[in-house]
């Protein structure tokens, strides 16, 4: 294997999860929101000492849509430390290599998809370079290039804000495993991952698209939802792409439920310390859905006190 085939796959890890994350499998009528949605909460009581902070981030966008305010960046600086979903700056690149492919040669992606399907995928540019190869990935891996040309070049909320939180000498970690990421990954059986990548050719059937114009289009209206602070329109721009399923699966219960119970544990145990966090997740982790509660609710039921501090995503032509 080639290094730049290689880095590719590396890459897919990063694209892919954060990727992911945004295109939950939920449905706006479903969530319970407060009469104002906001993305950054500032965390108090339990006998804290200084506050700490918890912000939706939206792991892929666009900076010509907006930027992000000062309030976020000043949040960070009245904190020692700073988390994303996951350290990004140890990425286990070896691990990584060995769980990315199928284990099973029964159950390869040429198995798991129609015959049409996985022939249009083939076609993709950055796939066709994978060569007979393509095959043996994680249909969760692939769903990135499906949509987004190559996700390395496009921005992201989470590694801006790391980038800042470096600058600034925080002490960063994740607030879950990289090889708990993986765990999650493969709890979902592969004819579920697959079923979402049939759903993605269907929406770009339905409107006439290749995929990466589908990309674009759909992208450009989440983009667009998540400046106006909007969960719900997120939510129902999920659903028009058709990757929410009709019925709860694996992928609600290990995307979001189990998830959220193991941030709000873990933010619970670090801030408890007295120890003031900066802790950035995905948007959709913040929010109720179903029976299943947000990191929102859930630091609330352990007795914190969280308040929405009103920021404003600037338009890319405004000044910070």
């Amino acid at each position: 294997m080639n290094t730049k085939l290689k880095k590719r796959i590396i890459d897919l890890f990063t694209g892919s999860f954060l990727f992911i994350v945004i295109i939950a499998c939920v449905s706006a009528e479903e969530f319970k929101t407060s009469d104002r949605f906001s993305l950054l909460w500032e965390i108090t009581g339990n006998d804290l000492q200084n506050p700490s902070y918890l912000y939706g981030t939206i792991h892929i966008y666009d900076t010509n849509i907006f930027k992000l305010p000062k309030e976020i960046y000043e949040a960070i600086d009245r904190c020692d430390n700073f988390s994303l979903e996951i350290d990004m700056n140890n990425i286990d690149q070896s691990m990584l290599m060995q769980r990315v492919f199928i284990g099973n040669p029964d159950s390869t992606l040429d198995k798991l998809l129609e015959p049409e399907i996985y022939a249009e995928i083939r076609t993709i540019p950055i796939i066709k370079m994978m060569g007979e190869q393509v095959k043996m990935f994680k249909p969760f891996f692939l769903q990135t290039y499906l949509l987004i040309d190559n996700p390395m070049t496009v921005q992201s909320v989470d590694l801006q804000l790391n980038e800042y939180a470096k600058t600034n000498k925080k002490n960063i970690f994740g607030i879950e495993t990289m090889e708990e990421q993986l765990e999650m990954i493969d709890k979902i059986p592969l004819s579920e991952q697959a079923k979402s990548i049939t759903e993605i050719y269907g929406y770009c059937k339905k409107e006439n698209l290749g995929f990466h114009a589908a990309g674009k289009k759909i992208f450009g209206k989440v983009l667009n939802a998540y400046r106006e602070q909007n969960i719900e329109t997120i939510a129902l721009l999920e659903k028009e792409l058709g990757m929410i399923s009709s019925s709860p699966g694996a992928s609600d219960s290990v995307m979001i439920a189990e998830r959220n119970v193991n941030m709000a544990n873990r933010i619970s145990d670090f801030i408890k310390q007295n120890k003031t966090l900066f802790a950035a997740v995905g948007a959709l982790h913040l929010a109720d859905y179903k029976n299943m509660n947000g990191v929102v609710s859930l630091l609330k039921e352990k007795g914190y006190k969280l308040r929405p501090i009103l920021i404003k995503l600037y338009d890319s032509d405004n000044n910070q």
